[in-house]
């Protein structure tokens, strides 16, 4: 049979449930609440009794009674007296009529100014075009200029007044440089002096500048 082991007291912790009242924590912070409300209490019947104390009349801010700006007696500058001017019943008249508006006027104001016509300037001719003729190709400048002196020195009367004009084109050739001469009037012109200029076995064609 085994043993039985016997136990004098309860085998758990008892919990604060179990007691009855209040305790210490709760209960202060209620005594602090208590003593709260009693100072607020005498707060407000301290200021009872003081704000009675004056008789309980709010006093009232009134204006002044009485005119804001005053008058001074000697007010200074220059005193002015009243002019005294006799009065002429003869010469009184009637105020001039009002003005009545003029259309025609304010339209001849308002138009546009009108100046005198200036002359239209005549019209300039069209200057000429000049003319261009070729008269060699070249491999070289230096050989168009003695193509140009040679011609020169065997039609002096025809080449005296004229300018030699070396042009070199963009053409793929053994002769690339043209020489050329200018500044004739009219194609008329032109053909005239490649007619010479052949007649003298030269070359010499039109061309346009």
């Amino acid at each position: 049979m085994p043993e039985q082991v016997h136990f004098s007291g309860p085998m758990y912790r008892p919990s604060h449930d179990d007691y009855h009242g209040v305790d210490a924590g709760t209960k202060r912070i209620l005594y602090l609440m208590g003593a709260g409300g009693l100072a607020i209490l005498l707060g407000f019947g301290a200021y009872r009794v003081i704000g009675h104390s004056g008789g309980g009349v709010v006093p009232v801010i009134q204006a002044e009674q009485g005119p804001l700006r005053v008058k001074p007696e000697n007010p200074g500058g220059m005193a002015v007296t009243p002019e005294a001017k006799p009065v002429d019943f003869a010469d009184s008249h009637l105020a001039p009529p009002t003005e009545e508006p003029n259309p025609a006027a304010l339209m001849a104001i308002g138009g546009p100014a009108k100046g005198p016509k200036l002359p239209v300037a005549a019209l300039a001719p069209p200057r000429p075009k000049p003319f261009t003729v070729q008269i060699s190709t070249a491999k070289s400048e230096a050989d168009a200029q003695l193509d140009w002196d040679k011609l020169a020195k065997k039609l002096p009367d025809l080449f005296r007044d004229r300018r030699a004009l070396f042009q070199k084109t963009d053409e793929h050739g053994p002769t690339p440089w043209r020489l050329r001469t200018g500044g004739f009037a009219d194609a008329a012109q032109a053909k005239a002096f490649c007619d010479k200029v052949k007649a003298k076995g030269g070359q010499c064609s039109l061309v346009d500048s």
